[in-house]
């Protein structure tokens, strides 16, 4: 690091021309040169000789079995200068403190002198630059005033208004101008200072580093965490950034008193499981859109999913048969009860995949957007559903199943449901499909240049969620007391503004797992804290719609100044 000279000053870097701090790190690299790092030389070259296919067994052996006496060796030599290092160690950190300390103190007072400076010198400027702007408009305005006052011809009056409008134009651009150049001067200024600061205590942090064999302390990395995201913080970006967070937050203080004021207890074990209760089975759903949204798109017939998936879930593990208008019936009372609850989740995940496959397929193949293939299939699957099963007012299950099914407090699904969320979080992260994905939805042509199918990449995200809006559905018939084509409507609400409040972007490419499940986890909360106040329940639509369109404009917000 250079000596920092600023303002004429200089001020000498200890770590660069001190030659204890040196002598330090040299005495070091000695001592462990014949432990440390001779061990682990020792062990890299036992691991390419184990895998160097030339070598004969016999030479193999012979060569680790050597390794092996100057590994005890080199234990030995490490045991022995482990004392000296530790001493070395304390040493060169004390003085480090010591004396990077001072030239801390040193470089932070020139800079913040500096700053100050700096700050006069630009208010200054802005005083001179609103001076001479009034000076120049009054001199525009009384010139054409003049000229304006002393023609005759209304046609010259006219051009001399509009030549008069175009001046003060120009003096106004020329105004923000300067203001803005002045502006960025400070900030040039400032970051400047920022920088001075930083770097002089980055000098002894690294020095640290260097001697704890590329480590830190504890008190080097709390204090390397606080000044790094001290040195990075800007309060407006911090505040784009988690705009939506804070409102939230205040949201659940808000109800958290409100609650108290009414002499009601939100923060209880009851409250909580239902929240996490409602959360698990509304997951499925986000996660599924999750990935469409990743790709820029989103998904309309999750409502009609939610339906489909739930009706048939409950016909296959009702204790009647129902019957479709057109005489078909799913009959297996007569099954066993294993056979029975594999065909009932297995069904609503075929059907909502088949649906899912259709909006999937033209969206890929056609590059139809997925507003109107999904509203399409919403169309389609409420259409066929209630022209086959529309005289029958609700799918109920056996209850017995029901309850072995969901568990206590449906303990089973939150179970289920954090399966799911793993396994999902697997695929987005630790496979090459994940990768895909993440590059279909970031640029697609470029992905598509690169090799990735985007076709594939596509059509497979719709197959995924559909597979997750069938669990989902099946949660949602053991959740609640019956189903029909009507169950499940405006669950797409949901499970978008859950995905959007969790960080998952529109524009594409952006977005987490755990984005998706923290944002069902809030979103459902708010609702059910507005449900525990005693709000009507068309207010939480109006909520619902404000803190979607909230978190698609911040998200637009944030992409545009990343353009």
């Amino acid at each position: 690091m250079e000596n920092n000279e600023t303002s004429g000053k200089v001020f000498q870097n200890p770590f660069e021309t001190n030659p204890d701090f040196n002598a330090y790190l040299d005495e070091l690299a000695n001592l462990r040169a014949d432990g440390e790092t001779k061990l682990i030389q020792l062990r890299e070259e036992n691991r390419e000789v184990k895998l160097n296919k030339q070598l004969e067994k016999e030479v193999k052996n012979k060569i680790i079995a050597n390794n092996k006496e100057l590994m005890v060796e080199a234990t030995r030599i490490k045991k022995e200068n482990s004392a000296r290092v530790k001493e070395i160690v304390l040493e060169a950190c004390a003085k480090a403190e010591e004396e990077g300390n001072v030239y801390y103190k040193e470089v932070t007072e020139d800079a913040l002198a500096r700053k100050l400076e700096a700050k006069a010198k630009t208010k200054a400027r802005k005083e001179e630059i609103i001076a001479e702007h009034k000076i120049k408009v009054n001199e525009i305005t009384d010139s054409y005033n003049e000229k304006i006052k002393n023609a005759t011809d209304p046609a010259e009056k006219g051009k001399l208004r509009k030549a008069k409008f175009i001046d003060l134009k120009s003096e106004n651009i020329s105004f923000k101008s300067k203001k803005e150049e002045n502006k960025s001067e400070y900030e040039t200024a400032y970051q400047g200072v920022k920088d001075d600061i930083y770097n002089a205590f980055l000098a002894k942090d690294n020095y640290h580093v260097k001697v704890r064999n590329g480590h830190r302390g504890i008190k080097e990395f709390f204090e390397n965490y606080i000044r790094t995201y001290s040195y990075n913080f800007k309060l407006s970006k911090w505040l784009l950034k988690n705009a939506l967070n804070i409102i939230v937050v205040l949201f659940f203080l808000f109800s958290i008193f409100y609650a108290l004021s009414l002499g009601k207890n939100l923060f209880t074990g009851p409250n909580i499981l239902n929240i996490l209760g409602q959360s698990s089975v509304k997951v499925f759903f986000s996660l599924g859109v999750a990935g469409l949204i990743l790709l820029a798109g989103t998904d309309l017939s999750i409502g009609r999913m939610t339906g489909l998936g739930a009706s048939f879930f409950n016909m296959i593990l009702a204790k009647t048969t129902y019957e479709s208008s057109f005489g078909f019936t799913i009959d297996v009372l007569n099954w066993p009860v294993g056979a029975k609850i594999f065909l009932a989740f297995l069904i609503p995940i075929l059907l909502c995949v088949f649906f899912s496959g259709i909006a999937g397929f033209f969206s890929a193949k056609f590059k139809m957007h997925p507003f109107i293939t999904t509203l399409s299939t919403q169309l389609l699957i409420y259409g066929l559903m209630m022209l086959s099963y529309g005289q029958h007012s609700a799918f109920n299950m056996d209850q017995t199943l029901k309850r072995t099914l969901a568990g206590q407090s449906y303990i089973n699904i939150i179970l289920f449901a954090v399966l799911t969320i793993a396994v999902v979080w697997f695929i987005w992260n630790k496979t090459k499909f994940g990768k895909n994905m993440y590059a279909v939805g970031g640029n697609a042509e470029a992905a598509s240049v690169s090799g990735i199918s985007v076709f594939g990449t596509t059509f497979a995200v719709f197959i995924m969620a559909g597979v997750l809006y069938g669990l989902g559905g099946a949660a949602t018939a053991l959740q609640g007391s019956g189903a029909n084509a009507n169950t499940g409507y405006g669950t797409e609400l949901d499970a978008i503004a859950a995905c959007v409040v969790g960080g998952i972007s529109f524009s594409g490419g952006i977005g987490k797992i755990s984005g998706a499940v923290i944002g069902t986890i809030i979103f459902q909360g708010m609702t059910y804290c507005l449900t525990f106040l005693g709000f009507d329940v068309n207010i939480q639509y109006i909520f619902k719609g404000i803190i979607i369109m909230a978190a698609v404009c911040l998200d637009s917000v944030k992409y545009l100044k990343k353009k």
